[in-house]
């Protein structure tokens, strides 16, 4: 039966079994990811997408590709149906496959064409890091197109639990995501071409040798790695308030009542108040720093009286040191999304607004046009929030800075690039997951945070009005999370750090680098095929 199996996906020329087998390889790729965290299965995923697309042409490669692409993206953002329901999950679905899809068509092409050539030994080895770059520059496109993009569920991301997570300390997620696909080819192609039987255990053992050095290198070299998480530039007490209130974009609550639940919490944090119900393990002297999650402050103290007497009450008599919160407000004809710090005896001191606005959530790209196809979901969001063009970076009393990433911007390379450089020592991811229920949304968001924590060094406060939120130490390491839909606090001193990543330095030029690779490829390789078959009727 297995034998039958195994020649079956070698040698099976049927289109249909192909696309049968594309599916399931995007169903590996999903349940790869959390909170599935089947991390094997963002290998196995790519072997049978490989798999099924061997030999083929561009049009039927890109109808396999497409249904492996929406069994994949359909599955792993499963949790958009909470916020609007199946229609934009499944759009968005259908974009994203299709996107999948016309990257796995120039895959097939570019492969084919690599075979013409005599590349001797070397032959496998070209090609998976060919594969590699057109799946990676895959990802870099969908991170920009459409409406400024959704780099969500990228390869490298799914293995934030394994000890592969450290190579993003130095090639950054999309250069972990090219080695996944580079190992999953070099495999497949010994699978689809094996030495014949009678051969000898010693000519099929020699013939696998380049393969296992490859893997073992791979795979191995992280083992060994050790990063640091120390305070290099000090160390500072953060306290981070999970207020468990409903902030999402179309709940109704009274006025002011998510700010009370976050100024609540806040006062057992600094022994003002206690209440038996709340997650919050100590209360602390010293604070450098309170951070409230997205949207914690639903009246907006910077143009409101009442919420900013409230705000500085606490700040100047009760906490005694800064607070950066999540605020929404409007400037002049501008609406924010935004964060602002509020210090003793100042009020507000610095503001961030969100650079990157989701859309479709807190803007809608192409109104009238999407208007007339939807008219009653579209009119759920009532006004556009605009792009800031602020830097996201917060200087403290004590000397020490911060960078602020607001919810879905985590999810952005050059955004954490733009902080490091600019001289955050430790970042703060301030979200609002309260539209996600308790989908996969907020773990696969604390996913990326993690990476973020490697990739940049730094350690990354993650905090939600209902979770998931952590403090995740540079190393990527879970220093301390929250128990979701449960009021709560973590206080901690985290490390501060000044170091420069290679992932930060050189990371940004790998997607790019891998989306130039893919697109030079692709014509030569139609013109290369094209020349071949024109040689071949002639002859």
């Amino acid at each position: 039966m297995f034998i039958s199996i195994v020649n079956w996906l070698r040698f099976s020329s049927t289109f249909w079994g192909r696309a049968f087998v594309g599916a399931l390889g995007g169903v590996f790729l999903a349940l790869s990811f959390p909170a599935w965290n089947f991390w094997p299965g963002i290998f196995i995923g790519y072997f049978l997408i490989l798999l099924a697309i061997r030999q083929l042409g561009f049009f039927r490669a890109f109808i396999v590709g497409s249904i492996a692409g929406f069994a994949f993206f359909g599955l792993v953002t499963k949790w958009l149906t909470t916020y609007l329901g199946p229609i934009p999950w499944f759009a968005l679905s259908i974009v994203q496959g299709l996107m999948i899809g016309l990257a796995v068509a120039v895959a097939a092409v570019v492969w084919r064409w690599l075979r013409t050539l005599s590349l001797g030994r070397a032959e496998p080895f070209v090609i998976a890091l060919a594969l590699g770059a057109v799946f990676t520059a895959r990802e870099y496109w969908a991170g920009v197109f459409p409406f400024g993009g959704m780099p969500w569920a990228r390869a490298g991301l799914s293995l934030v639990d394994t000890w592969l997570a450290r190579w993003v300390y130095y090639i950054d997620i999309a250069g972990l995501t090219w080695l996944i696909v580079f190992i999953s080819a070099l495999f497949l192609f010994r699978f689809v071409n094996p030495q014949p039987q009678g051969s000898g255990l010693y000519r099929r053992g020699v013939t696998f040798i380049p393969t296992a050095v490859a893997s073992v290198l791979v795979l191995g070299i992280p083992a060994l790695i050790v990063l640091d998480a120390s305070g290099t530039a000090g160390t500072m007490k953060v306290a981070a308030v999970q207020g468990n209130a409903n902030a999402g974009l179309f709940a109704v609550n009274p006025p002011g009542s998510i700010l009370d639940k976050h100024l609540a919490v806040a006062r057992e944090v600094v022994g003002i108040q206690a209440a038996d119900n709340y997650d919050v393990t100590q209360a602390a002297d010293d604070i450098d720093l309170m951070v409230w999650p997205e949207n914690s402050a639903d009246l907006d103290p910077t143009t409101m009286v009442e919420p900013a007497q409230k705000i500085s009450q606490f700040v100047n008599e009760e906490l005694k040191a800064p607070l950066l919160f999540g605020n929404k407000t409007f400037r002049g004809s501008d609406f924010y999304n935004e964060v602002d710090l509020w210090l003793p005896g100042t009020g507000l001191a610095d503001t961030y607004q969100k650079k990157r606005p989701v859309p479709f959530g807190e803007y809608v790209p192409n109104r009238s046009f999407f208007m007339a196809l939807a008219p009653d979901m579209i009119g759920l969001i009532g006004w556009d929030m605009s792009s800031g063009t602020r830097d996201g970076i917060f200087e403290l009393p004590n000397g020490a800075k911060v960078g602020s990433l607001i919810c879905f911007e985590v999810t952005f390379d050059y955004l954490s690039f733009d902080l490091i450089n600019e001289g955050a020592q430790a970042l703060m991811i301030q979200t609002n997951s309260s539209d996600f229920g308790k989908s996969e949304q907020g773990v696969q968001q604390a996913a990326v945070s993690r990476m973020r924590a490697i990739e940049t060094g730094r350690t990354v406060v993650s905090i939600s009005t209902v979770g998931v939120s952590g403090i995740y130490a540079a190393d990527g390491s879970v220093v301390q999370e929250l128990e979701s839909f449960k009021p709560g606090a973590m206080v901690q001193d985290i490390a501060l750090r000044n170091e420069i990543t290679p992932a930060v330095a050189y990371g940004k030029y790998v997607e790019p680098g891998a989306f130039i690779l893919a697109m030079l490829l692709f014509p030569i390789s139609v013109i290369g095929l094209t020349i071949r078959r024109l040689k071949a009727k002639r002859s």
